[in-house]
């Protein structure tokens, strides 16, 4: 989609900005669970405006018109549960749902209703294309640039402002980032929130009907970076999709938009047959393994967590050995194993994963080793001394020949020295 050829209107963003006097989006968490009450059903449009008016002091608008998705069913307006939902009524308020209510209106798709105008269903590409086009330099977010005066020039000309004030919508815009704890972050696909933002921005594209159940994880995930993901969320470019294939496929095998609908919280939440969840073709998800029907949120979410963690380690340590070119970080060798030269290494955590050593599971915490300094490191033979920032090969073994040797990384690995620094702790080396 040609985000510049959509039609930019502040809308309700220009007005006097009531949704900030509790820390974070505190009061979009507490409205959205008004709204819904423990229930992963859609609620009629006009109940959720009600419902706001009675617990908030902002704009009603604000929540629905950027961030809630809106469907019309039956010649109803609706409001209809998704990622964003879940989150909120499964947790409590954190700088996790900030950072995905943000994601949500920066991905501008809210759905439609009767009544709404055109350019409504995609309300704010003016977020969109700040993120993409002014923070984003094509590796990371510059969020120096994220100020309020950034932030209105970069608008000029570029928004249908009419009556409206340039100062405010950029005033209020600003706010939100500062609030929502964005001015900052960087290499965002090794957090908990980002699955979920991938997750919601799946759910709008498709009840949008933008892509289907029937398109395979390797097409979606073209689809994702070609609606620059990477650059809304924040993401490492060179190690986001290793990260996003398995979340992609999770999600499918989730069952997308329909693993929603035998989700309940603390108690069982009804079918909502008349209430399609989105527009996928039943013949396309029939082939998909279904969430069983009596999981409870809190179990829909440790069986996600559980299957990311195991398919991410296996696209991890395939990125390592890819990368390195299966070189073992000790020695510097890759390893031939046939005549046609072909080469081998073996990926592994710096810091163990699991109890007691609690180790991260994700790439600044992996290495690759030939098998022979494996298997000497997990015994503490060799090690990696920080030596400030130059971090260097140490050998404990008979085997010297490799001892001060400069550890050699890769600048887009990120591979994070404070884990070396642990395993040498922990080994008693120093």
């Amino acid at each position: 989609m040609d985000w510049t050829t959509l039609e930019s209107r502040p809308g309700s963003f220009s007005k006097n900005f009531g949704w900030g006097a509790a820390p974070g989006l505190t009061l979009l968490h507490r409205v959205i669970n008004a709204i819904f009450n423990g229930q992963m059903t859609p609620v009629p449009r006009d109940n959720a405006r009600a419902t706001i008016s009675r617990v908030a002091t902002g704009d009603p608008l604000i929540p629905l018109n950027f961030f809630l998705y809106n469907q019309e069913i039956d010649g109803e307006n609706y409001i209809i549960p998704d990622q964003l939902v879940l989150e909120a009524l499964a947790n409590p308020h954190d700088q996790s749902f900030d950072r995905l209510a943000m994601s949500a209106l920066n991905f501008s798709r809210v759905g439609t209703w009767r009544g709404a105008r055109p350019w409504q269903a995609y309300p704010a590409p003016w977020a969109r294309r700040f993120a993409v086009e002014e923070v984003w330099d094509g590796n990371s977010w510059n969020t120096r640039r994220i100020t309020t005066e950034r932030i209105e020039t970069f608008m000029e000309g570029n928004m249908i402002y009419g009556g409206n004030t340039p100062h405010k919508f950029a005033t209020n815009l600003h706010f939100l980032y500062d609030r929502s704890s964005l001015i900052g972050l960087t290499s965002s696909e090794r957090e908990d929130w980002w699955a979920s933002a991938l997750f919601l921005f799946l759910d709008r594209c498709m009840m949008d009907g933008e892509i289907g159940m029937g398109i395979s994880a390797s097409d979606i995930l073209q689809f994702v970076q070609d609606e620059d993901f990477w650059a809304l969320t924040a993401a490492n470019p060179t190690l986001a999709p290793f990260a996003a294939l398995p979340i992609i496929e999770e999600y499918l095998d989730l069952g997308g938009p329909e693993r929603l609908v035998s989700v309940h919280v603390e108690t069982p939440t009804p079918k909502p047959s008349a209430f399609p969840t989105g527009r996928v073709d039943a013949s396309k998800k029939a082939s998909k393994p279904r969430k069983p029907a009596d999981l409870t949120l809190t179990q829909v979410q440790r069986v996600y967590a559980q299957a990311q963690r195991q398919v991410r380690n296996r696209k991890h340590a395939s990125w390592v050995k890819s990368a390195y070119e299966n070189k073992c970080a000790i020695c510097g060798i890759a390893l031939v194993v046939d005549a046609r030269g072909t080469t081998y290494s073996e990926a592994g955590h710096v810091q163990p994963i699991g109890d007691p050593f609690k180790g991260p599971d994700h790439l600044t915490n992996i290495l690759p080793f030939c098998p022979n300094h494996h298997k000497a490191f997990d015994r503490g033979g060799v090690w990696i001394d920080p030596n400030g920032s130059t971090p260097i090969i140490r050998s404990v073994t008979i085997d010297k020949q490799f001892d001060g040797r400069k550890l050699e990384v890769l600048k887009e690995h990120n591979f994070d020295i404070s884990f070396a620094e642990w395993h040498a702790k922990y080994f008693g080396h120093f």
